[in-house]
């Protein structure tokens, strides 16, 4: 029997093992740091923030090309699949999504490409959700609009230990203030606020995250990029709360943490 199949790129960061066995398909990103460039997923993380910590070189990153994606849809349609829904980071930070529709346009298999305006524990929550929905025996037409109606939907909050690489890339805000910097996405990068300390800072994200589940209950991703004891900190913080259903961990990948740096750690979760 026919089956649609669900694809998205590498800054999902589904949790080690999660996307082979919900069948989740997934395009790498592509990440240089001095002379060493590479595909997202053939570096575990902690080797690429090693590296970042030592080198001292700014790392830049580049999306996968549309005949990474035609590829990956391609071999869908040979192994049967009569739909792909493919689901990427934001096309306000990325040229991945436009490669996604270029490809659709060229694939043998009927392909909705839905920008999921976020990315790392943002995509995280849309594809961890829709892939089990989709395993569940949930019609596409609905996991389609399910798709559609989470990208407007998803918040993120995270600090890190550095805000130049974000800075280098043109993704941080004009103003910025003093302290450790509480940085938000919805839709756009922009500051929450700033802390006097990480503790000050992770405290910040509980609270804006736990005043948000309170309104709409809602799955949570906490992840981090080197720095596991502030997420488990972070999570701490949350586990429990009126409203949070549950916390799914992740580690950010190296096309993330070009940008964060490898003391990023934050949240997501929907409104």
């Amino acid at each position: 029997m026919a089956a649609p199949v669900l694809v998205t790129d590498s800054s999902s960061y589904l949790p080690a093992g999660l996307a082979e066995a919900l069948g989740v398909r997934v395009v790498p990103l592509h990440v240089t740091l001095g002379d060493w460039s590479f595909d997202e997923g053939a570096v575990p993380p902690a080797a690429f923030y090693a590296r970042l910590r030592a080198s001292g070189d700014v790392p830049t990153t580049s999306q996968p090309a549309p005949g990474e994606f035609l590829e990956v849809f391609t071999a869908a349609a040979s192994a049967g699949a009569d739909r792909v829904l493919c689901v990427t980071c934001t096309a306000s930070m990325s040229g991945t999504h436009r490669a996604a529709v270029l490809a659709a346009g060229m694939a043998p298999v009927a392909v909705d490409v839905v920008d999921s305006g976020t990315i790392s524990g943002g995509l995280t929550l849309v594809v961890g959700r829709l892939a089990r929905e989709l395993a569940s025996g949930t019609a596409y037409d609905q996991v389609l609009a399910l798709a559609r109606s989470m990208a407007g939907r998803v918040r993120s909050t995270w600090c890190s230990d550095t805000t130049a690489l974000l800075a280098a890339g043109g993704r941080l805000p004009d103003q910025v203030p003093d302290g450790v910097p509480v940085l938000a996405l919805d839709g756009a990068v922009r500051v929450l606020g700033a802390a006097r300390s990480t503790d000050e800072a992770l405290a910040l994200q509980a609270s804006v995250v736990r005043e948000a589940a309170r309104r709409t209950p809602t799955w949570v991703t906490v992840g981090h990029g080197d720095v596991p004891l502030l997420a488990d900190q972070l999570a701490g913080l949350l586990d429990g709360a009126p409203g949070v259903l549950g916390i799914d961990r992740y580690v950010v990948g190296p096309a993330v943490g070009a940008h964060a740096g490898a003391g990023n750690v934050g949240a997501s979760y929907l409104v």
